[in-house]
């Protein structure tokens, strides 16, 4: 992750789903380590055995692919390189349903092999039929009642099988008219059996017995011609067979290809642990690990013998993964929620936005820092937890150094009573209270400087977070979204103008009616107002009707919202000032009877007043701030609706058992 990104909109640190495999032995140990060490989070029993079920599942589906793909993949002939261009996005999905498809596929090829073979049986018949006949023909002997003939005493058939089946039952016979081999393998016999020793071997006659009538079809005599046609018919029928099977699997070859490819995909995630799931002597631990750790997550599980598998999940847990300045802030991201996997984290922007409105609301030297030191004394009495603590002492203190610099900005240390000094030597630039609250054309400054600088200041926040939102949509392609931002942005930048041109007030930010002139301003402004006000009305029926209106309102109001900076900074400002001149009375009042003493009782009061004006306008710029963060910006673009992993690090609790002594 690039540094511009670590300081700007930063990515949130995403869990990955994490399955460790150990030695059983060792299961519970190295989750105890893990936990302690703060990387890893077990998953609860019941979700880590379906999530274990959930892998188990997907690797049967895998194999079972697997092995219709290997099973299938050998009956097709023809080589041909299929090239899968696109994988699913649902892989499980796709593959379960491609399973389903070949397997009714599979029933379908097994249904013609089977016929496939039932012909090229009787095709080997027929062959040996056509052997024996043409030897018959040749002694003139050829007659049906010679091949197949069942007498009282005698019994003659044609036998074709095994050749060693073949032999050992013409071995029985009374006398073997004919033997031929074929193939080497297979031997055909035409043989005379007594009838009493027929029976008695029937079983394996019948075996072996080609039923010649029947082969024939029961057409006509027998003749070399009906077995040649016959032969020829059987081998038609046999090659239409053939053809069907082969046109079946060659218009399934990418559906074929596609099966291997996701079945090896999903094997390649769940393989290694698809095997694990059946061993007795390792064990799965099921969880979550941020990719910020693994690399120390790894070395622990590695030092115990065990292997690690990643898996991304759709809505995985997640964590912030900001630089240490940043680190205190994420409290006020907190408040919105976390970052979904899918959000920027806006911790950084939130940080410079954050000091940015608090310092103007409290820009003064005495003050920033006597926050900074009360904040280490006094809440530690209010909050308990050390890491909350930690977290608001260092907000504390990064807020009382902005202050300081805004303070030294508008010459205000406790107000002019110190702040007088530092305009010697640094011009004031912020708009400050004026001494004494005598001059009502400098207080008449200070006031609209200060309104116009928080407008200002609003608009270009505001104008930024709907750029944000509309970055936002552009990213996940919200289309309607994305076109709602873009029209809010014209209106904003059109706007002023437009106001300018309608009421005169000198509010042209961009200088646009001296390009365009005050017509074409109106105009366009007026359009665009219109033009969103239809779009809202008819996508986001049916309270688009009215929520255009509050839309274009709202950035308005958003705008006005800022100069809240403007009256907390004023009204801190004004009571200092008030206090300052009570002190410089008292002061004057008791320096007339003793310096000294006019001193010390200055002094005494100056502290007192100025802590009780720290603690009233200390708590308005943390309150304010955080609303202008969350309401006028984080709300134009972010949703906070992430889950946080929560590997909790804890300490092994050391107990000791038993008496003493």
């Amino acid at each position: 992750m690039s540094l511009l990104s670590k300081i700007s909109l930063n990515r949130p640190d995403i869990a990955l789903k994490t399955y460790i495999i150990v030695p059983k032995e060792k299961a519970e140990s190295i989750t105890e380590e893990l936990v302690r060490k703060g990387f890893f989070e077990p998953l609860p029993p019941q979700e880590a055995t379906k999530a274990l079920e959930v892998v188990k599942k997907r690797y049967e589906l895998a194999e079972k692919a697997l092995g219709l793909f290997r099973e299938l993949n050998s009956l097709v002939k023809k080589s041909a390189e299929i090239e899968v261009k696109e994988l699913p996005w649902d892989t499980d999905s796709a593959l379960e349903k491609l399973v389903t498809e070949f397997e009714e596929l599979k029933k379908v090829v097994n249904s013609l092999l089977g016929e496939a073979e039932r012909i090229k049986w009787r095709l080997e018949k027929l062959r040996a039929l056509k052997t024996v006949a043409l030897e018959l023909s040749e002694k003139g002997l050829l007659d049906e009642s010679i091949l197949d003939y069942e007498g009282a005493y005698i019994v003659s058939k044609i036998l074709y099988g095994d050749t060693r089946e073949v032999e050992a039952t013409i071995a029985k016979s009374l006398k073997t008219l004919l033997y031929r081999s074929i193939g080497g393998d297979k031997a055909v016999a035409l043989a005379l059996f007594e009838r009493r020793f027929y029976e008695e071997i029937k079983p394996l006659i019948e075996k072996l017995h080609i039923p010649v009538r029947d082969l024939l079809g029961g057409k006509g005599d027998l003749s070399l011609f009906l077995i040649d046609e016959t032969i020829k018919r059987t081998e038609v029928e046999l090659y239409s067979v053939e053809s069907k099977l082969e046109e079946l699997l060659e218009s399934k070859l990418y559906e074929l290809a596609l099966l291997k490819v996701l079945a090896e995909t999903i094997n390649s995630e769940v393989g290694v642990l698809g095997k694990v799931l059946s061993s007795k002597y390792m064990s799965v631990i099921v969880g979550w690990s941020p990719k910020s750790r693994i690399n120390e997550l790894e070395e622990v599980v590695r030092a115990n013998s065990g292997y690690v598998v990643y898996k991304e999940d759709p809505e995985p847990p997640v964590d912030f993964n900001n630089l240490k300045p940043f680190k205190p802030f994420e409290i006020i991201t907190e408040v919105m929620g976390l970052p979904s996997p899918s959000e920027w984290d806006p911790t950084p922007i939130l940080t410079y936005l954050y000091l940015i409105f608090f310092s103007l609301m409290f820009s003064d030297i005495g003050y920033s820092i006597g926050l900074i030191i009360g904040a280490r004394l006094v809440l530690p009495y209010f909050v308990d937890n050390k890491e909350t603590l930690r977290k608001l002492v260092n907000i504390a203190t990064y807020a009382g150094i902005a202050g300081c610099i805004t303070g030294f900005l508008a010459n205000n240390f406790f107000g002019s009573l110190l702040g007088s000094y530092i305009g010697l030597v640094v011009p004031r630039i912020l708009p400050s209270i004026p001494r004494g609250l005598s001059d009502p054309i400098a207080m008449k400054s200070a006031v609209l400087g200060y309104i116009t600088l928080t407008l200002i200041l609003g608009y270009y926040v505001v104008l930024f977070a709907h750029v944000l939102g509309a970055w936002k949509n552009a990213v996940i392609k919200n289309k309607f979204g994305f076109i709602y931002e873009v029209l809010t942005i014209l209106i904003a930048v059109f706007g002023p103008a437009a106001i300018q041109a309608s009421i005169g007030l000198n509010t042209d930010i961009w200088g646009l009616s001296k390009f365009l002139g005050l017509r074409v301003v109106m105009y366009s402004t007026i359009l665009l107002i219109i033009l969103y006000a239809i779009l809202r009305s008819v996508f986001d029926r049916p309270f688009g009707a009215i929520l255009w209106l509050f839309d274009i309102i709202g950035i308005l109001a958003d705008i006005l919202s800022f100069v809240r900076i403007a009256g907390i900074a004023l009204g801190s400002g004004m009571l200092a000032e008030i206090f300052n001149g009570l002190i410089l009375n008292v002061f004057s009042s008791l320096s007339s009877l003793s310096l000294l003493l006019g001193i010390l009782v200055g002094a005494l009061i100056s502290t007192i007043l100025h802590i009780v004006n720290l603690g009233f306008s200390s708590l308005s710029p943390f309150i304010h701030s955080l609303r202008l963060v969350i309401y006028e910006f984080s709300s134009k673009f972010y949703e906070g609706s992430g889950r946080r992993i929560s590997p909790a690090t804890t300490p092994l609790l050391r107990v000791k058992v038993g008496t003493i002594g």
